[in-house]
């Protein structure tokens, strides 16, 4: 053969239906010297229950071998039934007085190859050695892509999810904008992907990014694309996230974190739906639906000025929540299980189970992290023990300082200004630096678990800590 297919045909099972007996004889013992199990049929009639067979056992056949033309119907007519069971990839047609419109009939409904008579061993082991590679590649896709939905799934039996599963449901087909609110860690982009996925722009990309990951410099190009030469280091052309989008879903997370500029551009595209590539006063037109998440208060954030009022109007047609982790009640054991099956799984280490005291050691935490924290928490348990029965999970609570409590405002060591001779929004400003320096003092300078314990995506957390002059626990004075 050109391609040794012995091994993809070995075991396989096989329908053969012809009326000429010679033929099925000759088919069956091709198929048979290398290891298929082939069942035979004479005629449309006695082929009937095999069909039937499939209906409820899709994997009864991994090939069928249909003569075109037989005394009481035509293979065309079982290749129709199969097609049905959206199976037609595993036909063949073997035909030696069909015509030219009858192959161009099979092919048009799904079936993988036509052969002529005479043909021989060669021809068929080569075609349904094809067949069998080709079924099997298609059903490894199709698993790859339901496990991969899966992960992507929003799981949970508590009413605030089973709600959320409802909204998503209703919002979804239409065109409006959702803003997805929650902390981090609590699955807004799963909202997200759900939010596409039983869209109408399906088909089309969903294109996602995360503002606080970009830096500041580059997130207008990053958004509108920039010209060549529009600034240094621009050597070439580069589509934005708004044409890469385009007539499909753009989700943006944590857009707390944009400028005021860019926010700015940002409402103008919402509004007119064009746009400029940096270095460019050519307009661009865009057909996007625009997902926003964010785990800050954009309210509080239009009140002291550093987000703009328009856009988040524009932003908030409509508002969904991710509840977190602390309360969804028994979600956190389902999930718990779920990601211990995926780790065990990702990591082929065999089975593994919580314990009692595992069991308790989950509910007992607070989940600042949310989904987030409890998952990298499993996978390090998983990893870790050297049992199959889980008992505890180890440094459960190395990602928060221990001890942890916010300070309060009478600590003399912390909030020591004067309010009644500060502006509001140098009150807010300069609690804020005192905040931050009191978190990073009490993680010993560790902007990493900081920004776990805040809430805060690490690159927002180096920015913020850049614009208050806090570095790792030390106030930076004005000037220095």
């Amino acid at each position: 053969m050109a391609k040794d297919y012995r091994e993809v045909i070995r075991k396989s099972k096989i329908l053969v239906v012809d009326d000429h007996r010679n033929i099925r004889l000759s088919l069956k013992l091709t198929l048979e010297n290398e290891g298929a199990i082939v069942t035979e049929a004479e005629s449309v009639t006695t082929a009937s229950p095999h069909l039937h067979t499939l209906e409820n056992q899709p994997h009864a056949f991994d090939a069928l071998l249909f003569d075109i033309r037989m005394p009481d119907g035509n293979g065309l007519d079982l290749l129709k039934k199969v097609s049905l069971l959206g199976l037609a990839s595993r036909v063949i047609m073997i035909s030696g007085e069909g015509t030219m419109n009858e192959a161009f009939q099979a092919t048009e409904m799904g079936a993988f190859d036509y052969i002529d008579k005479p043909f021989t061993s060669e021809r068929i082991l080569v075609s349904v050695g094809r067949c069998l590679s080709f079924n099997q590649i298609k059903s490894q896709n199709e698993a790859l892509a339901q496990a991969v939905q899966k992960d992507d799934e929003i799981l949970g039996e508590h009413p605030l999810i089973q709600e959320l599963h409802r909204n998503i449901k209703r919002v979804a087909p239409t065109q409006g904008r959702v803003l997805i609110l929650g902390e981090s860690g609590t699955g807004k982009e799963l909202i997200a992907k759900a939010i596409h996925r039983n869209s109408d722009r399906a088909s089309e990309p969903l294109v996602k990014v995360n503002c606080a990951a970009i830096p500041h410099s580059l997130v207008e190009s990053e958004l509108f694309g920039h010209e060549k030469g529009a600034f240094t280091g621009a050597a070439k052309t580069r589509r934005g996230l708004f044409e890469l989008a385009d007539g499909g879903t753009l989700f943006l997370d944590e857009i707390g974190e944009l400028s005021l500029d860019v926010q700015a551009k940002l409402l103008r595209v919402l509004q007119t739906g064009e746009f400029s590539r940096v270095g460019s006063e050519s307009i661009l037109k865009t057909d996007v639906r625009l997902l926003a998440a964010t785990h800050r208060d954009l309210s509080d954030m239009v009140a002291e000025g550093s987000f703009r009022e328009d856009l988040y109007y524009r932003l908030n047609v409509i508002t969904l929540k991710a509840p977190p982790l602390r309360e969804r009640g028994d979600d956190l054991i389902l999930m718990a299980e779920h990601f211990l099956e995926k780790a065990c799984e990702e990591h082929s280490i065999g089975y593994r189970q919580l314990s009692d005291s595992a069991l308790k050691q989950l509910k007992s935490h607070h989940w600042p992290g949310n989904i987030r924290e409890l998952k990298n928490a499993i996978e390090r348990a998983a990893i870790l023990s050297e049992q199959q029965i889980i008992q505890s999970i180890p440094n459960l609570n190395s990602d928060v300082p221990k001890h942890w409590s916010p300070p309060k405002q009478t600590d003399t060591d912390h909030f020591h200004f004067q309010a009644t001779t500060l502006t509001w929004q140098e009150f807010h400003q300069e609690s804020g630096r005192e905040y931050l320096k009191y978190v990073l003092e009490k993680t010993e300078g560790n902007v990493s678990e900081a920004a776990r314990v805040l809430c805060l995506e690490r690159a927002y957390l180096h920015r913020l800590m850049k614009k208050l002059g806090v570095q790792r626990g030390v106030v930076v004075k004005e000037g220095n």
